[in-house]
């Protein structure tokens, strides 16, 4: 099964927190069983783009923000707009809405390149330099250096990847009551280094006082990690 078997009415259906994590992981498995649909995964190609860079995010969230509460539905948004995904709360009487834009942490082209090789040859050193010769149409050589990185670097360059991916997102206007998820890369190097309160302080001091347009901000790890912090002025 490749991608193109995903409908953008399949995608953007609302679900529950619960429903979306369960059909999330199914389509994944489904098109990850071919190596046309691997691939298409791990190059972020056609709607598996929208499925691992929103789809995915937007779902670990809703799992840790609410968890199998069935008043709540996720829908994502594909488009231009500046929000990715409509939460609709029936807790409340009327039902209220409320908007979630979503970014990555990420090393930008490396992390692509990363996943190339990956593909290619069945591994790749997850902090090693990247290189590259060739282009798509040349044919794209790919190599990353196997490295010892100091587990406090990893841990650093994290938190500036989480800080470059806020400040992508400073000074643009959203709507009232939008959320920002930023997923990153918790790993278990990562959590030794920046604990609970270290990662609070690092975020009131460095991202908090820039300017974002949020009600709230929620870090989301892809291991477990989700901390949730108030922006007053995007309320």
């Amino acid at each position: 099964m490749s991608n193109k078997d995903i409908s953008k009415e399949e995608l953007t259906k609302k679900r529950t927190p619960s429903e979306l994590h369960s059909w999330l992981n199914r389509r994944i498995e489904q098109i990850g069983s071919t190596d046309e649909g691997l691939e298409d995964l791990r190059l972020h190609r056609g709607l598996a783009k929208q499925l691992m860079e929103e789809v995915y995010p937007l779902a670990l969230f809703g799992c840790r923000k609410f968890g199998n509460n069935d008043q709540i539905l996720m829908q994502p948004i594909i488009g231009n707009q500046n929000y990715d995904a409509v939460v609709t709360d029936l807790r409340t009487k009327p039902a209220s809405q409320s908007y979630v834009e979503i970014t990555q942490s990420h090393e930008g082209e490396n992390d692509y390149l990363r996943m190339v090789a990956l593909h290619k040859h069945g591994y790749v050193f997850k902090y090693g330099t990247v290189s590259k010769t060739g282009t798509q149409k040349t044919g794209l050589e790919v190599s990353v250096q196997a490295e010892a990185v100091e587990v406090a670097k990893v841990a650093k360059n994290e938190l500036g990847r989480i800080l470059d991916a806020l400040k992508r997102k400073a000074g643009k206007d959203y709507p009232a009551n939008t959320s920002l998820i930023i997923i990153f890369d918790d790993t278990l190097h990562f959590q030794e280094v920046v604990d609970s309160a270290k990662l609070d302080n690092f975020v009131n001091t460095h991202i908090l006082t820039l300017d974002l347009k949020f009600s709230t901000l929620y870090l989301v790890g892809q291991k477990n990690v989700f901390r949730e912090f108030s922006i007053s002025k995007g309320a």
